[in-house]
């Protein structure tokens, strides 16, 4: 009898942290987005050098790319393929999860799951000079997590925080403004900003940052 009373037990505790992890505001759980993410990605084994840290492979781009309210790149079918890199990481019970096209800095996304709520940010990391401002009159810096609008997160699971699991996904997104300068500017002089916003769609895979020891 107490053995079935413990089984029984540990089959509602199972159950109970499945609904936990497949009942999160903001984004949908769906297995079979492994197959359509499967589809975008190629040359992997050409980043290799990578593989100890993070994922690193060419992915589709899709982008509507705005600045000063003028449409100056549209790439929305997903016919270009550029370098992209992604990995998860946990700090306590919150989940996140990085995406960027670039192997230094980056354009991508940035997703927050916690307290059973998941949020999703565009995300912009300058390489060598800090680039971005949320505002117009801010300080540039390096690295924006800009809100959006018009917000989709697909993910085939929540990965296990005690193991390293690949997880595949989707987002959509519609960035707020922010505001960038060009990679090269005179130190000491101030660079015209641009006001700038991204629409895009982003197919991914990701696993856990390995972080050196």
């Amino acid at each position: 009898m107490k053995y079935t009373t413990l089984i029984f037990t540990l089959l509602l505790i199972s159950c109970s942290n499945e609904q936990k992890r497949s009942n999160i505001k903001g984004l949908t759980i769906d297995s079979n987005i492994k197959d359509e993410v499967e589809k975008h990605l190629a040359d992997q084994s050409k980043f290799e050098q990578f593989s100890d840290f993070m994922q690193v492979y060419s992915n589709s781009l899709s982008i509507e790319n705005y600045e000063n309210d003028r449409l100056v790149v549209s790439s929305m079918d997903f016919s270009r393929k550029l370098p992209f890199k992604s990995f998860y990481l946990w700090n306590k019970d919150t989940l996140g999860i990085n995406g960027a096209y670039g192997l230094f800095g980056g354009t991508g996304f940035y997703i927050e799951i916690t307290d059973n709520k998941a949020e999703l940010f565009h995300m912009l990391s300058a390489d060598d000079f800090p680039t971005y401002a949320y505002k117009e009159k801010d300080s540039l810096i390096m690295r924006l997590e800009v809100p959006c609008t018009d917000t989709k997160i697909i993910l085939s699971e929540i990965p296990d925080s005690t193991k390293n699991q690949i997880i595949y996904g989707f987002v959509e997104f519609k960035s707020n403004e922010f505001y960038s300068v060009s990679n090269i500017y005179v130190e000491g002089e101030e660079p015209k900003r641009k006001r700038t916003r991204n629409n895009m769609k982003i197919y991914f895979k990701s696993g856990l940052l390995k972080m050196n020891e």
